[in-house]
């Protein structure tokens, strides 16, 4: 999967916050927060997802 930078992304680098993205397929609809914590392996309590589409019109 290629790494573009979203706009979130650019936000946190001009504020200089630190963070760190996970790239993952989504397999059987881990749409929500709980489920792709899971996927990563990580506690819920420490994840910020935020979802990033890609539409017809681009």
């Amino acid at each position: 999967m290629q790494e573009e930078k979203t706009n979130v992304m650019r936000f946190l680098e001009q504020k200089k916050v630190v963070y760190r993205p996970h790239w993952y397929a989504c397999p059987d609809g881990a749409v929500d927060g709980i489920s792709v914590a899971a996927l990563l392996g990580k506690d819920a309590e420490t994840v910020f997802k935020t979802l990033v589409t890609q539409g017809a019109s681009k």
